[in-house]
């Protein structure tokens, strides 16, 4: 049941394309906010959804006149496994609306809905994998379809590396360590070739260096380095034990995140990502002394205490960064904030109208001011919300407020309103407390969407995210359970199916 010889630098070549519109997605959003479904990056990573969506159903056709059975096509794992993860990712686009629609505005990655794409991306990246035929001109599609495993796990972490983070960011580590273990154990078992880890790696950091070029010559947010993920390569380590090459790559990565925060490559602090590096450093060295006959012995029982104190690292709550429910807005605004580069932000935002011929802002929205009643001038980052007083200034329009912060990266300053006729509105723009300077942007008013982030989950909300995780991590089980069993030799050299599905003799 042979793939078809192009699918997989399809796959491959369409799959950065959609890598680098998820960066651009996030950069667009937090520069401008919220906007329309047709913005340029939604338009590239649905069209390259698409495109790789008709690749796989052509695999499938193909499969099915080949055998004349769909019991053949269903049985043959790669092709299954890259249905089912398509079938997921295009799921996961209606799902997030209705998510949306029953529940508030959610920008967090780690939503049910968004993290089901995730699931299926790999799946679906995988499977492809798996049934390409190596040694047919597609050696370089295998080892940039590896890198594009790395690229989809470690979406989970975007926000953080993008300077965005909606949670506390002593997560940013276990997350990231759990993202590249789970990509290691695929890459080793799916790619061909020596050292595959290390080339997923190396073409993981020229994409990422690539992606930061272009958000750059396009005027938008940059992520950080890709300096965190180097470390993985330590799975390549010639230990004896698979878990063992695992361990070393986890201590890799828990070293070269933890020099990226010392050395300021990184948004997030050195001492958030302390607090896992260490007990993973100390661990693996623990588990390589365990491995000698001196420690063989007591190696049991030091492992014990180590692991024990590796789960006593805590769980944070979330809390929203940005964009917890941007619904419907009310009358645009201009809104200016300012950093003094020591962690002291004002904000000044005045209400105006715009012409409905040009857009441009016309002055002073006279007949909105009454109806607006200075709430509060709050500024949100990981999980920490620091609130300060907003007042009117100098009559007229104008309101202003100043809060005192951290100086450690990108704040995001919400001016926060009561509107006598809509009710509470507010308006946001993004800011680096780390760094002088003023940030002056036309937005609108906006009423916070029902369900937003900060008002917790109810019942129904919680029911049907643990369902949306189930079918995730089911689709996850999946693919781990068959990647090792599923074989790399080429698909010639695979048993010829019959016509009625059934191995030919």
């Amino acid at each position: 049941m042979r793939q078809p010889t192009g699918l997989l630098p399809l796959v491959a070549l369409v799959g950065m394309a959609a890598l680098f519109a998820t960066y651009w997605d996030d950069a667009w959003h937090t520069d401008s906010g919220r906007d329309s479904a047709a913005i340029p990056p939604h338009l590239l990573l649905y069209g390259s959804v698409a495109v790789v969506g008709v690749g796989v159903v052509a695999w499938g056709v193909a499969a099915l006149r080949a055998t004349r059975s769909a019991g053949a096509v269903l049985r043959h794992r790669p092709l299954l496994l890259a249905g089912l993860g398509g079938t997921l990712m295009l799921l996961s686009a209606p799902v997030d609306a209705a998510w949306h629609a029953a529940f508030g505005r959610d920008s967090v990655l780690w939503s049910p809905p968004h993290l089901l794409g995730v699931f299926g991306t790999l799946a679906l990246v995988t499977g492809v994998l798996l049934g390409a035929r190596p040694g047919h001109g597609a050696d370089w599609a295998l080892s940039a379809t590896g890198t594009l495993i790395l690229g989809a796990t470690a979406v989970p972490v975007l926000e953080f590396e993008t300077d965005v983070p909606q949670f506390d960011e002593a997560l940013y580590l276990p997350a990231l360590l759990a993202s590249t273990l789970l990509a290691a154990t695929v890459i080793r078992a799916a790619v061909p070739g020596p050292l595959p880890v290390l080339r997923a790696v190396v073409g993981y950091a020229l994409v990422r260096l690539a992606i930061a070029a272009g958000l750059a010559a396009l005027g938008r947010s940059r992520p950080d380095l890709p300096v965190a993920v180097l470390g993985a390569a330590l799975a390549e380590v010639p230990l004896r034990a698979p878990a063992a090459r695992l361990a070393a790559g986890a201590a890799g990565v828990a070293a070269t995140t933890w020099l990226a925060a010392a050395t300021g490559l990184t948004n997030v602090p050195a001492r958030a990502v302390a607090t896992t590096a260490v007990p993973v450093i100390v661990l693996f060295l623990l588990c390589l002394l365990a491995m000698t006959p001196q420690f063989r012995a007591r190696g049991p029982a030091v492992l014990l205490v180590a692991i024990a104190a590796l789960l006593a690292v805590g769980w944070e709550k979330p809390a929203s960064a940005h964009d917890p429910g941007q619904g419907r807005g009310t009358f645009p605004v201009l809104l200016t904030a300012t950093s003094d580069g020591r962690g002291t932000l004002t904000a000044t935002v005045w209400a105006v109208t715009t012409s409905a011929r040009t857009g441009a802002s016309n002055g002073p929205a006279t007949g909105a001011c009454p109806r607006l009643v200075p709430r509060q001038l709050v500024a949100r980052r990981a999980g920490k919300t620091v609130v300060g007083l907003l007042r009117g200034a100098g009559g007229g329009c104008a309101f202003s407020g100043r809060l005192q912060v951290a100086a450690t990266g990108r704040w995001f300053v919400y001016t926060e309103f009561h509107d006598t006729l809509r009710g509470d509105v507010e308006a946001w723009v993004p800011l680096d407390a780390r760094h002088a300077g003023a940030v002056t942007e036309r937005r609108e008013l906006y009423l916070p969407s029902r369900g937003a982030a900060d008002s917790g989950p109810t019942a129904r909300e919680f029911l049907a995210g643990a369902a949306l995780y189930a079918l995730g991590l089911a689709l996850l089980g999946f693919l781990l359970a068959h990647v090792h069993q599923v074989t790399r030799r080429p698909a010639a050299q695979l048993p010829p199916i019959g016509p009625r599905g059934h191995p030919r003799a």
